[in-house]
């Protein structure tokens, strides 16, 4: 008798806005869970306006092209990104005026079809943890659906207070476990006052949370590079499937 494959576990990853490093954060997950051995898939519901980017040096053509890159480039891309859209619109606003409708059903297939055999499997939202899918359905509300433990980033510049503060009351309501906030680098130019302050700040505000930084990364598309700084920046704690210390009760 065989033993019984254990369950997957699913992050998720949200953001504070759009633009700030859930991807190259979900890529370096993904690259160092590898590193550590881990089977680990990724998955990008929808995503949109993909056709808006230029194309890299490598061919990577969109965030699911990384994830999956990131992962070993194992899974479809079509289990990786069920639904593509060309504007660069929240996921609801895109489907709609290209005539598509966004059904639980299919992302919950392509979801049940990627993580077969793997241990991990992170999902990469879009925008903020409430850009809707559709009129009923938000990222929050999938990530819940699919008993997500969550990781929430943050690009570190003027406004991210607010940004973090809103989404974890998001988080706490949503009932939705949060394992850490990564306060990201978005640039290698010298730090302005905010961005000097933000780290400390947020720990002063939100003492019961994990706060971790996650540095400007040149080499975004180096997988190897992003699983190190993955390591050097402390994300191994959010691999481990431990809550942060004293972590706020929710409800």
């Amino acid at each position: 008798m065989t033993d019984p494959i254990p369950a997957v576990r699913r992050l998720g990853i949200t953001g504070t806005d759009t633009g700030i490093g859930k991807t190259v954060v979900s890529c370096a997950l993904a690259a160092r869970a590898r590193q550590l051995g881990m089977r680990v898939a990724a998955m990008k519901p929808a995503e949109s306006g993909i056709d808006e980017r230029p194309v890299s040096a490598s061919g990577l053509l969109s965030d699911a092209d990384r994830l999956r890159g990131a992962c070993g480039n194992v899974p479809p891309l079509s289990l990786v990104r069920p639904y593509v859209l060309r504007e660069p619109l929240a996921p609801m606003v895109a489907a709609r005026r290209a005539g598509v409708t966004i059904a639980l059903d299919h992302l919950n297939a392509a979801r049940t079809a990627l993580e077969h055999g793997q241990e991990l499997l992170l999902v990469e939202g879009a925008g903020g943890l409430l850009v809707p899918l559709t009129a009923t359905l938000s990222y929050a509300d999938l990530f819940a659906s699919w008993q997500c433990d969550m990781v929430l980033v943050a690009g570190n510049r003027l406004g991210v207070l607010n940004h973090v503060l809103l989404t974890v009351q998001a988080l706490e309501r949503a009932r939705l476990p949060l394992l850490g906030i990564v306060l990201t680098s978005l640039t290698d130019h010298d730090a302005t006052v905010a961005e000097a302050t933000n780290f400390d700040v947020l720990q002063e505000l939100l003492p019961t949370q994990r706060l971790l930084r996650f540095p400007w990364v040149d080499r975004v598309e180096d997988f190897d590079a992003l699983a190190d700084a993955a390591h050097a920046s402390g994300l191994d704690a959010l691999l481990g499937g431990g809550a942060a210390p004293h972590r706020r009760a929710v409800g």
